[in-house]
């Protein structure tokens, strides 16, 4: 597991686009120092969501992202997303980019996600266009770039970015939390297995679909063994 330098990913780690660059960027790094000494001065933990985004700097910055006729659900998504931006900068941007094979080999036997769960706050960098979810049901399908991390003891929270690419302002996420130790993910209702690719000849391209938020929590914990985390 690796970290970029700020938030330009510029150190060789990856080329790809990272997707907090230009949002921190917009941001300034000046208003997210500035949440940290708010946080501080509070002996607030930052990797609890709710207390984080209950702190008056905090809570500022998320009002001066989120538009003024956003719906609570999207409200809801920006202060995910700000969480998870907060955590991983404050400690450098970690990333643990996932080699395609790795993950296949995870995907293929989803046990033991018990076993599998470091204290860790990173991005899982996927294996671009590999997995595939919906962002919100009957919207079209978008590829995973990575999923924002925080897993501790009893707990997994999973923040994915989806249809992230360089001709599009923005991106989708999706969420999972996860109570831990997890169950794998079961038998879907029109029973498919988990992973399952949902695309028109997904299979036969050795893709793989997340269904829901319990596979994607899963497919954290599994991205993360694949990473050698």
């Amino acid at each position: 597991m690796r970290g970029t330098s700020g938030a330009r990913g510029d150190t060789g780690v990856t080329t790809r686009r990272l997707p907090w660059t230009d949002i921190v960027a917009a941001i300034g790094e000046e208003r997210l120092a500035e949440v940290r000494s708010s946080l501080r001065a509070r002996g607030t933990d930052d990797l609890d969501r709710d207390a984080f985004l209950l702190d008056p700097a905090a809570l500022n910055l998320l009002r001066d992202l989120v538009p003024d006729d956003a719906p609570l659900a999207a409200v809801n998504a920006y202060g995910a997303l700000l969480h998870m931006l907060y955590v991983s900068w404050a400690r450098d941007w970690p990333i643990a980019p996932v080699e395609a094979d790795r993950l296949r080999e995870e995907l293929a036997r989803p046990t033991g996600l018990a076993s599998r769960t470091p204290p860790v706050v990173c991005y899982v960098q996927l294996p671009e266009r590999l997995v595939w979810a919906e962002g919100e049901p009957g919207q079209a399908h978008e590829p995973l770039d990575g999923i924002f991390v925080v897993a501790g003891p009893e707990r997994l929270h999973a923040l994915a970015v989806l249809g992230l690419r360089q001709d599009r302002e923005g991106f989708t996420t999706m969420e999972s939390e996860l109570a831990l130790p997890a169950d794998a993910p079961s038998q879907r209702a029109d029973r498919s297995a988990p992973f399952a690719s949902m695309l028109p000849a997904g299979e036969r391209a050795r893709l793989h679909s997340v269904a829901n938020p319990h596979e994607l929590g899963a497919l954290a914990l599994l991205a993360l063994a694949a990473a050698g985390s």
